[in-house]
């Protein structure tokens, strides 16, 4: 494998053209369900695979954006919601998609989530959130006492004893989150695998939760004739072919874990709901998840069986299964797709479960306080004048996000909705302040002979009436990140340079750009360090011939004392091509801890040249003040890990975050633990797990 690294020439991937979010994707795509952790990583770690990934990258992007327009293709602007009346309406609307577009047609989710403000706290961090007052789920909690870390590689919830060194009190594998509970219908005739994703700690008065999601897959079971596992054809009948079709049913299971006392570990209550994970909150006393179902309507139509229908599964004494009722779903008339999404809330402290669906792919979620906002990205075709009275010829294509808004009250009710011309990149493009909804998309414009980009921002009132706007910013430039902070915009767009924006929006109805400033490199993470100063994570940028290629990454501090006059005043360059860091598009990767100023992120390093070889993998921590940036160290559990039989083991250590406790961080990743005391910098603890 290190031979291979070496023959193989990376530089090549500097001519794919795509974006660094598109590759992040493509990678986290890979990451799905039902794949062996260990064979993924062995998978990136190739650097022919990375070439094919981005390859597929742009193939899947493609393919997306024109499944989506084949959808609204002569489709109404009219996207407002309405309820289904019965579950033979339901199949009459979907069977004219799939006569449409055939069983290949499934909207592809590319998606990539990120977020927040910084966490602050006298005793320990706290998760990196968007909206302060919001939680959002992650792989690592902590309540300043224990250390809750999920390790992706091994499947496991493990739960450290944290004063001074991590004791490990706990470990717990999913599958004993059900035992032997099933529901009737599943007992006989299903396998299943779970895999555990994130979670949050509440804590109320006497109550204290661990709230755990994980992914449920359910398939057929073993065929006994052949020893291996069945893959089910699209018929009972049928003999399986090439790229045969295995029906499973994906679910998100929630388990809401007492922790009060961890000698008990007691799970008080369980649901599932249909379709994976999309995002989640907790927002006083209730979560909110929002997952997306397959309708699996082409198996339904040819067995007469499967789930048509969204579901919810409580589990208790009995464990029992109930379809959501149609008067529960919504839908767009003009706009019939093929998945649901489903809105599951639950209430922690009387452990009940309302649920609503709608009949549509979403793809981003933003929650503020009183609101929940989805986003759906969809293709449109301008026609052009018709010269001879027949149907009008396209023109050009454009693409649009549709934004629909709901209020949390008792339960989660539905608003009204907007459309916004071109696409968001992730959460951050989207806010919500003094009544008002804010949203910065990037328009990309298709014609036979030439696309043309630009970006805008949209201000909508609390009935998703427009307000103001600002269009056509940086031209032929795309957004890369955005942070919306009270009544100021921070915007990042890139082609050549990248232009940092400063955006008045005091008067929603007037909003204007104060500033710009223009800097070698560009940001995908703006975090803000106070009222005076931006933090900007991100990767640098050089020339090769006339394109500009990534460097290493680099992490940038923005006076914005005069807005008018943004200035870059300190930044820090970390390592060559193929440097990255989870916290470039996932903010809960990040852990800020206000006490001491720092700053920890997982990083992967490469050597400062043009080899793309690895020099460093593990967890960074930096000091960042107003008068600059310091690395302060790097911690790496590479050397805890076993070689295998081709003596590599480089690419088996990841998933690393920190958490702070007191005058402590704690390391965690798939591999190991360790502990620095961060009045002398000094290691305490460094064991494997």
């Amino acid at each position: 494998m290190n031979e291979d690294r070496e023959k193989i020439n990376l530089s090549s991937l500097d001519s794919i053209k795509v974006t660094s979010e598109l590759k992040h994707k493509t990678i986290e795509r890979c990451k799905g369900r039902g794949a062996s952790m260990m064979s993924i990583w062995k998978i990136l770690s190739s650097k022919a695979a990375v070439a094919f990934a981005l390859v597929l990258a742009v193939t899947v992007s493609t393919t997306s954006i024109m499944i989506n327009k084949s959808k609204t293709v002569g489709n109404s602007n009219d996207y407002s919601m309405e309820r289904l009346k019965s579950k033979e309406q339901l199949v009459s609307m979907l069977d004219k998609v799939y006569k449409n577009n055939g069983p290949g047609t499934r909207d592809l989710y590319l998606g990539a989530e990120m977020a927040k403000t910084a966490a602050d706290s006298n005793s320990h961090s706290k998760t990196n959130v968007q909206v302060e007052g919001v939680d959002e789920a992650d792989i690592i909690k902590t309540d300043g006492k224990y250390i809750y870390s999920i390790n992706q590689y091994k499947n496991e919830l493990l739960i450290f004893k944290a004063n001074g060194r991590a004791e490990l009190v706990k470990r717990f594998n999913p599958k004993e989150f059900l035992n032997g509970k099933e529901v009737a219908e599943y007992n006989k005739d299903y396998q299943r695998e779970i895999y555990v994703r994130e979670m949050f700690i509440y804590e109320k008065e006497d109550k204290k939760y661990l709230v755990v999601m994980s992914s449920v897959n359910r398939f057929k079971p073993i065929n006994q004739s052949t020893g291996g596992q069945e893959i089910q054809p699209l018929t009972k009948d049928a003999k399986i072919g090439i790229l045969p079709y295995r029906y499973g049913i994906d679910t998100t299971l929630v388990s809401i874990i007492d922790i009060s006392d961890l000698e008990a570990f007691k799970t008080v209550k369980q649901f599932e709901v249909s379709g994976g994970l999309m995002s989640s909150r907790v927002n006083g006393s209730k979560l909110y998840m929002v997952t997306n179902k397959w309708t699996d309507f082409y198996f339904y139509k040819q067995e007469k069986q499967g789930d048509i229908l969204p579901f919810y599964i409580e589990h208790g004494d009995n464990s029992y299964k109930s379809e959501i009722k149609p008067e529960n779903i919504m839908y767009n008339k003009n706009n019939v797709d093929s998945n649901f999404t489903v809105i599951a809330q639950i209430n922690l402290d009387e452990l009940k479960l309302n649920t609503q669906a709608i009949l549509g792919n979403f793809d981003n979620m933003y929650m503020s306080k009183d609101s929940l906002y989805l986003t759906s990205l969809r293709g449109e075709e301008i026609k052009a004048d018709s010269q001879n009275g027949n149907d009008a010829a396209v023109a050009y294509y454009k693409n649009k996000t549709i934004i629909y808004k709901f209020n949390l009250k008792d339960e989660v009710e539905y608003v009204a909705h907007a459309a916004a011309d071109g696409f968001i990149i992730n959460q951050f493009s989207m806010d919500e302040y003094d009544g008002y909804f804010r949203v910065a998309t990037t328009e990309d414009t298709y014609s036979e002979k030439i696309m043309h980009t630009t970006n805008s921002l949209y201000i909508f009132d609390k009935n998703m009436n427009i307000t103001g706007s600002i269009k056509d910013i940086a031209p032929e430039e795309r957004i890369y990140s955005t942070r919306f902070v009270g009544d100021k915009l921070y915007m990042v767009t890139f082609k050549q340079v990248d232009p940092l924006f400063v955006i008045d929006l005091k008067n929603p109805r007037q909003p204007k750009i104060l500033g710009l400033l223009k800097i070698p490199g560009y940001s995908t993470y703006l975090h803000p360090l106070d009222d005076k100063n931006l933090i900007g994570f991100g990767m640098d940028t050089g020339n090769l011939g006339e394109r500009v290629v990534n460097k290493g990454m680099k992490i940038a501090l923005f006076d914005i004392s005069d807005m008018e006059n943004p200035k870059e005043k300190a930044k820090l360059e970390i390592g060559g091509k193929g440097t990255y860091s989870e916290s470039l598009y996932n903010h809960k990767a990040l852990t800020v801890y206000d006490k001491y100023n720092l700053y920890a992120f997982d990083l992967f390093e490469t050597r400062d040249d043009d080899s793309y070889m690895p020099s460093f993998r593990g967890l960074a921590l930096l000091r960042i003040q107003e008068n600059g940036i310091k690395l302060l160290g790097k911690i790496s559990h590479a050397d805890l890990v076993e070689k295998n039989e081709n003596g590599d083991y480089y690419f088996m250590d990841y998933g690393y975050r920190a958490v702070f406790i007191e005058n402590y961080m704690y390391v965690v990743s798939n591999v190991g633990i360790s502990v620095m005391n961060l009045d002398d910098m000094s290691t305490v603890q460094r064991e494997k797990i």
